[in-house]
């Protein structure tokens, strides 16, 4: 017959552990991912430019340099000259608004105004002078019909 094989004894895990001693199967592992390996550039080498071609674009540079500074004091002076003709047609823009409003108010307080009763001798001689004279009124409009016909 085959022997059969010896058991192990398994210690049972005791919920109590020592001080300053981890539990046997709370063991954490930490993954620890392979660093990449660092990939340096190669070293580029720059194309060998003689004086000559060296001191061309440095002209070059130095002409776009000025027609840039150039074109920069035009900009700023168009600025300058849009933000005065702004102001003076904001000025112009109030002038008519209130040119407008003049023109609207007393248009509206003559249709609705009241004559107020005052008490008074004042208020009666004042009052003769607005109310107008009947006789005045229908005086032209009785000479021009009389001279059509």
């Amino acid at each position: 017959m085959a022997k059969a094989a010896p058991k192990k004894t398994v210690k049972p895990a005791s919920k109590a552990t020592k001080p300053g001693r981890r539990p046997t199967g709370a063991k954490t592992t930490k993954v620890v991912k392979a660093a990449a390996p660092v990939k340096k550039p190669a070293a580029v080498k720059a194309p060998l430019v003689s004086k000559d071609e060296l001191r061309a674009q440095l002209e070059k540079a130095q002409n776009t340099i000025a027609t840039l500074r150039a074109k920069s004091r035009e900009a700023v002076r168009a600025a300058k000259a849009a933000a005065v003709q702004i102001v003076e047609l904001e000025a112009k823009v109030a002038e008519l608004e209130k040119k407008v409003g003049a023109q609207a108010k007393p248009a509206k307080p003559a249709a609705a105004a009241k004559p107020v009763k005052q008490r008074g001798r004042k208020a009666a001689v004042t009052g003769d002078a607005d109310a107008p004279v009947e006789s005045d009124e229908l005086v032209p409009a009785e000479a021009g019909t009389t001279a059509e016909e």
